[in-house]
């Protein structure tokens, strides 16, 4: 069994963001947060740019679909931006946590589709979480709420998210597993891309 990638890494430390995060959100007021994002800033930063110096220790850097260079710039500047005007995050929050859950959630239904086509029963229920998570997150982007109640609900939406996130990624380590020891599978690599004989 593969170790777990950097980029679930990620993941992982999203999701317990987004629970913690949520949690203080609908006890602090929003004020307080100025000092949090400064931090938080800081931290995004550290991640891009260790995502970056990732890279170039990873001898598969030819894989397809290999951005982690790109996205650890990105990383990188929206870091800044957290750090440097706390200010624009504190008075959008919700709706800047909102859209990275849409991210993320399209994430998790990419890898319901993997579980879907490796016929493992279980990709239904990670397919309508995400899209749950998608429908919510959508009604904190587009409909006029109170204020109170988009506190409430993006409590729960990131609650929801990041529970499900970890799940996910917990029950898809299962599913590999099962995957690759239920079968013979004999994994070739041409131009830097995996291509797996299943026997």
């Amino acid at each position: 069994m593969k170790k777990m990638r950097f980029e679930k890494w990620q993941l992982i430390v999203l999701s317990v963001f987004y629970i913690v995060f949520g949690i203080i959100s609908a006890a602090v007021p929003r004020e307080q947060f100025l000092t949090f994002f400064n931090i938080l800033g800081l931290i995004i930063m550290v991640i891009g740019a260790f995502s970056i110096f990732i890279y170039f220790l990873r001898k598969d850097y030819l894989e397809e679909h290999n951005f982690q260079v790109a996205f650890g710039a990105l990383y990188i500047m929206a870091g800044m931006i957290v750090w440097l005007k706390p200010e624009l995050i504190v008075s959008n929050y919700p709706l800047v946590f909102a859209g990275c859950v849409v991210i993320d959630s399209a994430i998790r239904l990419q890898y319901s589709m993997n579980l879907f086509r490796m016929k493992d029963q279980g990709w239904l229920w990670v397919f309508v979480s995400a899209l749950a998570a998608i429908a919510l997150a959508a009604v904190i982007l587009l409909a006029d709420l109170g204020h109170d109640l988009q506190r409430i609900l993006l409590t729960a939406l990131l609650c929801f998210d990041g529970i499900s996130n970890l799940a996910t990624l917990f029950y898809e380590r299962i599913a590999l597993k099962k995957y690759y020891h239920g079968a013979k599978v004999e994994v070739e690599v041409v131009d830097g891309e995996r291509i797996e004989h299943r026997k």
